[in-house]
């Protein structure tokens, strides 16, 4: 955030972005700047994200979104929602003995560094899919997101030394969880 840039809304924002519904606008159809007149536009698009939290229904989220963005319109300005894709949110079982299994094999592979749980994504549908299929499933979610790797940015990259440590780790968890033994 840039100094003197207020957040909107209110809570920690680890709670804005992951434990509540967030909204963000991925992208704006307007004239740009370049060749743009001084006239009244007949138009804009805007590609707006709705992340949903486990605990709420996102068909109802949506709901909601759009009557708000329909009650807040401007000026007599009518807006039209066209829905691209939804998927009901995910909570994985931190508690298993999979997500067990990994933590200590986190631990072997960073050098006694504790493995850090942060929610995540949220609405994967596979994962619910999998999950209704396969209820005795454990489903672990595990990204590469150290600070350098720069997620979702045209730059992004992970260092060849945190790929070999996941490496290390998937090893030693696949060999922990098979046996049932801790690594």
């Amino acid at each position: 955030m840039l100094d003197g840039v207020e957040l909107i809304g209110s809570g920690t924002v680890a709670d804005r972005i992951w434990a509540r519904p967030s909204v963000t606008v991925l992208g704006i159809d307007c004239p740009p700047v370049v060749g743009a007149t001084a006239s009244v536009q007949a138009s804009a698009r805007a590609l707006v994200s709705l992340r949903v939290p486990p605990g709420v229904d996102a068909a109802e989220a949506n709901r909601l979104l759009t009557a708000h963005l329909e009650a807040a319109a401007p000026w007599g300005a009518r807006v039209a929602v066209e829905q691209v894709g939804q998927g009901q949110p995910f909570r994985a079982d931190t508690g298993s003995p999979a997500y067990e299994a990994m933590r200590e094999a986190m631990r072997e592979a960073y050098d006694g560094q504790e493995m850090a749980t942060a929610g995540q994504g949220g609405s994967i549908p596979l994962c619910n899919t999998l999950a209704s299929l396969y209820p005795e499933a454990e489903i672990l979610l595990i990204g590469l997101s150290e600070p350098e790797a720069q997620i979702h940015a045209v730059n992004e990259s992970v260092s060849p030394e945190e790929l070999e440590k996941l490496a290390l780790t998937e090893a030693l968890f696949l060999g922990a969880y098979a046996t049932g033994k801790k690594s």
